[in-house]
């Protein structure tokens, strides 16, 4: 099974995700670069919204187009292993100073060349600002 944990800290400002993947599966996964290794986001990975209302967020950031995810695509993690990333959400979001929100994410990772649905979240956030 793989765990995956967020939490979000400010950091000059910015929100940044703090993502912890750890494999406790006795088998390798394979788990998203978009997850567990890239720094920026290059499409809606994540669902933001404002704690108070549910107001979804939109995604204001980079959009690349792109096909079915390949075998390059993902990061493999053998049993035990665990890995941690970091990705500043300010770049893709319109966060207001002083306000909450709410982070989540659906996707999957594989182990045994099958796709294992992976959810994470809600989890709450206060974004500060400068």
């Amino acid at each position: 099974m793989l765990e995956v944990k967020f939490t979000v800290n400010e950091a000059a400002g910015h929100p940044v995700l703090h993502i912890a993947l750890a494999n406790h599966a006795a088998q390798p996964v394979k788990v998203p670069n978009a997850l567990a290794t890239e720094e920026e986001m290059y499409g809606k990975l994540f669902e933001v919204r404002e704690a108070a209302s549910g107001q979804l967020l939109e995604y204001q950031g980079i959009m690349v187009k792109r096909g079915p995810l390949t075998d390059a695509d993902y990061l493999a993690m053998p049993p035990g292993a665990q890995r941690s990333n970091t990705i500043d959400l300010a770049p893709a979001y319109g966060f207001r100073p002083g306000h909450a929100y709410t982070i989540s994410y659906a996707g999957h990772y594989l182990m045994n060349g099958k796709e294992i649905p992976l959810t994470v979240g809600p989890v709450r956030f206060e974004h500060i600002g400068r």
